[in-house]
């Protein structure tokens, strides 16, 4: 028997998909930064599947907000580095 439940990493592309329209709207540099977002989703697919937040966008959301929070982490650390 197959499975009933689509995997979080299933979701995700799901979710690409159900925003593509709006992401063809955008300019070709803002279609890659939407690109990006969803592979820092990607990355966080296994944090993801085992939420059990019934509405799949609140981790996808989260999963961004991680590797921005890296992202800014890391760009504080080297300002602090190079200009003490």
């Amino acid at each position: 028997m197959g499975r009933t439940v689509p995997t979080f990493r299933m979701v995700i592309e799901s979710f690409g998909w159900e925003w593509n329209d709006f992401k063809r709207a955008l300019r070709n540099i803002d279609q890659d930064a939407f690109d990006e977002l969803i592979n820092h989703a990607r990355k966080h697919a296994a944090a993801g599947s085992n939420s059990s937040n019934p509405n799949s966008f609140e981790p996808i959301v989260m999963s961004i907000l991680v590797e921005h929070e890296k992202t800014l982490r890391m760009l504080r650390e080297y300002v602090e580095r190079e200009h003490p």
